[in-house]
């Protein structure tokens, strides 16, 4: 697995794609920089409202971890296996090692780095926003601390959210940061299961299904009439209902299974190696 790390760490996607959300993870910082200039301290939200994965502010640098996140983590390094047999390079590898473990090994390097790309940037982000804005600024909720404290508990971790707010905030960022390396795993995946799939095929597929995910989910919803929140896909929310954990933990579990089905089945394939 060293191996194949080394190997992503050498292509030049990986290294946009960490420039590119280097500079979004920056660029939100400078943009709630300027947006608060002048205001008083008692306005300012605390660090954790403001962090790119909040978005209190309405970054444009969000979409980057959000929308753009299925197409950014797989440009990483999924589509590694399609360039290898365009390349011929495929049968020298197997000559000297398993196929069935240098696939899977290669996958889980994928998976691996991409999580990896985005836990910097967003950690990052989350430095420069604790650097220079205030801890007692004006609180999560925009609440009194006695209307806080007087709540039920209703969102998971919300104990973590009321006192240990940047904790939380740490382990929403390695929560999207797993989102990303299961968007690459899946992309991996679907590179082995389909031989006329290509790199643009790899990077844009999962965008697509996850989208048609979403869009099902809202029809659903509208159909039924319903509110409740098992219609619902919330992948990149940050403050999860216990309810809504059930479908977004769902889909995360297709879409680690959909890719490992992808993965046996380009070990047993001999028509594109």
């Amino acid at each position: 697995m060293k191996f194949e790390i080394k190997k992503l760490l050498n292509r030049n996607e990986l290294w946009i794609a960490f420039l590119i959300l280097l500079t979004a993870g920056c660029g939100d910082f400078i943009y709630t920089i300027n947006l608060y200039r002048g205001y008083y301290l008692s306005e300012i939200l605390t660090p954790i409202s403001l962090s790119v994965l909040d978005n209190f502010t309405n970054s444009p640098a969000e979409l980057f971890f959000s929308l753009l996140l299925p197409v950014i983590s797989c440009y990483i390094g999924s589509s590694i296996a399609v360039e290898e047999r365009n390349n011929e390079i495929t049968s020298c590898i197997f000559t000297r090692i398993s196929k069935k473990k240098q696939i899977i090994k290669q996958g889980l390097a994928v998976a691996f780095m991409s999580s990896i790309v985005f836990t910097t940037a967003l950690l990052v982000n989350l430095i420069l926003i604790t650097l220079f804005f205030p801890a007692e600024g004006m609180n999560y909720f925009s609440q009194p601390e006695q209307y806080i404290l007087s709540q039920s508990d209703y969102w998971i971790f919300e104990d973590l959210i009321k006192y240990r707010p940047i904790l939380y905030l740490t382990l929403t960022i390695f929560y999207r940061s797993m989102v990303a390396g299961v968007f690459a795993w899946f992309g991996y995946g679907l590179s082995h299961m389909f031989d006329f799939f290509q790199k643009i095929h790899v990077v844009v597929a999962p965008f697509i299904i996850i989208t048609a995910f979403e869009i099902l989910s809202i029809i659903i919803k509208s159909l039924t009439n319903s509110t409740n929140a098992w219609t619902q896909i919330s992948l990149y929310s940050s403050t999860y209902t216990f309810k809504e954990v059930i479908p977004t933990l769902t889909l995360l579990g297709l879409l680690i299974i959909w890719g490992a089905i992808g993965i046996y089945i380009g070990t047993k394939r001999e028509d594109i190696y």
